[in-house]
């Protein structure tokens, strides 16, 4: 072995592409160096590692949606490979992603669709306060994502959210406030460069460390 330097970049299971989950990042894999695959991925991270420090926050929210699926498309197509039953918690988050956009992603249909209890249900999520505040902490940084892409900067904000399951724009309005604080138009406008800051959606509020910030992107 010899001394040598390395990039990491961290990615919660979430957001990986559907196809990549079960596989990545629990199993190891290995691009040769000389590969296509592999020379694009050296370039993205290089090219992340030389910008990261002069990203605004809203330039870093929208490439938080966007890489993930650059790194599935070289990684991929995965091994098929079937998750075990001690997969359990990933297994409903990887479904929850999946399906945030369906209005009747309830208890119930969990239950029906995974072929778990209602129990099961409040034991994965009983400590980040139950399984429908998981659904709605995802669905509104969902939202958070598209109204920071630019890709989506004509569409009105309340199709955004009766897309990703919300029935009421002004609930809707007072939940992401209460969630980011500030409001869904706020957000939109700071990603176009006005003068409200995204910086507080990066990192939690009043600090914390490294580690609990890490488990926040897994919890919600």
């Amino acid at each position: 072995m010899t001394a040598a330097e390395g990039i990491h970049l961290i990615l919660p299971r979430t957001l990986l592409a559907a196809s990549l989950a079960p596989v990545y990042p629990t199993a190891c894999r290995i691009l040769a160096r000389d590969t296509a695959m592999a020379i694009f991925i050296r370039g993205i991270l290089d090219a992340l590692m030389s910008a990261v420090s002069r990203l605004t926050s809203a330039e870093a929210i929208a490439l938080g949606g966007s890489v993930p699926n650059l790194l599935a498309s070289c990684l991929g197509p995965a091994a098929p490979s079937a998750e075990t039953k001690g997969d359990l918690g990933r297994r409903l988050r990887r479904h929850i992603e999946d399906n945030l956009h369906h209005s009747d992603l309830t208890l119930s249909r969990l239950t029906r669709d995974l072929g778990v209890s209602r129990s099961q249900l409040y034991r994965q999520f009983g400590a980040t306060g139950g399984v429908e505040a998981y659904i709605r902490r995802r669905r509104l940084r969902r939202c958070l994502l598209i109204l920071c892409d630019a890709r989506h900067a004509d569409r009105r904000i309340g199709d955004i959210a009766y897309e990703m399951g919300f029935t009421d724009e002004a609930h809707f309005s007072r939940l992401f406030r209460r969630l980011f604080g500030l409001s869904p138009r706020s957000a939109r406008n700071a990603a176009r460069g006005d003068s409200s800051d995204l910086s507080g959606l990066l990192w939690p509020a009043g600090g914390g460390s490294f580690g609990s910030w890490l488990t926040s992107l897994t919890t919600g």
